[in-house]
């Protein structure tokens, strides 16, 4: 049985967050929720997941899983909103653990469970989780922040920010974590499953594609067409991180991730996001 894949672009931040559904028994999973964020007044706002929240319950379907592929640095995530209102259960790769005893003691945040409880779920890589009549595969994704993870549902693979449309190429390596060489195997390993499996990216190209089929991106993409090694890989990726403009608010969006998607609580000063270099991380 294939799922029902309904996809939620986010226009501020070229996101995409995707709602699975299996047809039998309307049991549903909330892939890369994303919360609003003002990045000048600091403000966030739910109006963009609330809306899948009422697409869910108009259906009447059982949100079952909040599918996180990693500790988010471009977008903040809206899973625990996400939770409150659903009691759906976060899952994020078992790695994790390692980013939070890094990040957290790095960004001064106290309130935070450095051995994932704050978190539902800590896949293992293979592990399967069941939802309905659908079955949901973990793959560790290297190269990324320890705790980066792909969903498999069916012929269906949830890259996130790893494997992006052919002419994106990957997710940047010029972020905390992230590991070329690492992305590069990770990749190719999505790449060698049967031609017409398909990956779903979490970020839309300048066309609006986020969905592509090993076939296509074994011919297409820019930097992991048949015949790019790792070497000429990390040479491109390095290249493209270059020219890129950094990521707009990272640390930002990390205080949420490493709180599985709620809010850090203000500060003395009122602020929720004080100023941080990430840059040492």
């Amino acid at each position: 049985m294939q799922p029902e894949i309904i996809a939620h672009h986010h226009p501020a931040t070229g996101t995409v967050t995707y709602l699975v559904v299996d047809p039998a028994t309307l049991l549903c999973a909330i892939v890369d929720p994303v919360l609003d964020f003002d990045p000048e007044t600091q403000a966030t706002d739910t109006r963009f997941v609330d809306g899948i929240i009422a697409e869910i319950r108009a259906r009447d379907m059982g949100p079952t899983w909040i599918l996180e592929t990693g500790l988010h640095a471009t977008h903040l995530s809206a899973a625990g909103h996400l939770k409150y209102e659903t009691g759906a259960s976060i899952c994020i790769g078992a790695g994790v653990i390692e980013s939070l005893k890094r990040l957290a003691p790095a960004m001064g945040e106290d309130g935070v469970d450095l051995e994932g409880w704050d978190f539902d779920k800590l896949a293992q890589d293979g592990e399967v989780m069941p939802m309905g009549g659908l079955e949901i595969t973990a793959h560790t994704v290297t190269g990324r922040l320890p705790g980066a993870v792909a969903y498999q549902i069916g012929d269906v693979v949830f890259t996130g920010d790893a494997l992006l449309a052919p002419d994106l190429g990957s997710g940047r390596c010029d972020l905390p974590g992230a590991d070329a060489e690492g992305l590069y195997a990770a990749a190719r390993r999505f790449l060698s499953l049967p031609d017409d499996t398909r990956l779903l990216a979490g970020w839309e190209d300048a066309a609006g594609r986020a969905a592509t089929t090993v076939a296509q991106q074994r011919a297409d993409n820019i930097q992991l067409q048949d015949g790019i090694d790792m070497a000429a890989f990390t040479a491109l990726r390095g290249a493209a991180d270059a020219a890129l403009a950094p990521a707009p608010y990272p640390a930002q969006a990390l205080r949420v991730a490493i709180r599985s998607g709620k809010l850090p609580p203000e500060g003395e000063d009122g602020r929720r996001f004080p100023p941080t270099d990430i840059s040492s991380f």
